[in-house]
């Protein structure tokens, strides 16, 4: 028989022997997680979907911008001041991140998506609601800095039609028409607003199983390699030497 066989032998006797050692460590943290695991809260979700606005088709922010803002620790710490939350209750109960659209390998950021999670869909509602509220305040501000300039150009154009006349007068109408459009056709110019409003999501109930599964089958390999380390720490100890008679 081979040395490396020899070895294999020792180590499943030693495992063998220690058999019961594993089998509660095993057990026990399966136990455990089961129980702490079923301790846990139902959570309820809400979401709501932002649509990020635009001025003459030039989005007011990137989307992604507006997510990782919304996710961000001083927005989130301005806003749990006004609702009076604790900044860390809001940051462990939002997520804002992106609805992306378009083939697989070309996708593109079309929508925000607000997602909050809490032990009642009254309050992860309340909380995804003020979420929206705050972007969309601050996106009106962007808004009526960005479409400023452009409404001043209307009205500049529009005391210049009154003076003009003739060819200068049609000409300078048609590009007023063309400013008026832009800035108050809904496919041009738009605020960023909600989608619908804000919905009731899933329902996420604890379940520990597989959790307990998996860190019990890391709690049987933890507990077999003790076992062996054990034996090969007896097999090295130095024998008590014999007294003489």
């Amino acid at each position: 028989m081979s040395e490396e066989q020899i070895s294999l032998d020792r180590y499943f006797r030693a495992a063998w022997r220690a058999k019961w050692f594993i089998l509660i460590i095993t057990l026990a943290t399966g136990g455990a997680i089961i129980y702490l695991g079923l301790r846990e809260p139902t959570l309820y979700t809400a979401e709501a979907l932002i649509e990020v606005g635009r001025v003459w088709k030039e989005p007011l922010e990137d989307t992604y911008t507006t997510a990782e803002t919304a996710n961000g620790g001083g927005f989130l710490q301005s806003l749990a001041q006004k609702i009076g939350v604790k900044t860390g209750y809001l940051k462990r109960s939002i997520q804002a991140d992106t609805v992306r659209a378009g083939p697989r390998r070309a996708q593109y950021p079309i929508l925000v998506r607000i997602t909050a999670t809490t032990e009642s869909f009254d309050e992860s509602m309340r909380l995804a609601q003020a979420v929206t509220d705050e972007i969309i305040a601050r996106h009106d501000k962007l808004f009526e800095e960005s479409i400023a300039p452009h409404r001043q150009q209307e009205q500049r154009l529009s005391e210049r039609v009154r003076q003009a006349a003739g060819e200068l007068a049609l000409k300078l109408e048609s590009e007023l028409d063309q400013v008026r459009a832009s800035n108050s056709s809904p496919t041009m110019t738009e605020k960023t607003h909600i989608i619908d409003s804000v919905a009731q999501g899933e329902v996420i109930r604890p379940s520990p199983w597989r959790r307990a599964a998996g860190y019990s089958l890391i709690a049987a390999f933890a507990s077999i390699v003790v076992a062996i380390l054990f034996d090969l720490f007896k097999s090295i100890q130095p024998s008590a030497p014999k007294s003489d008679q």
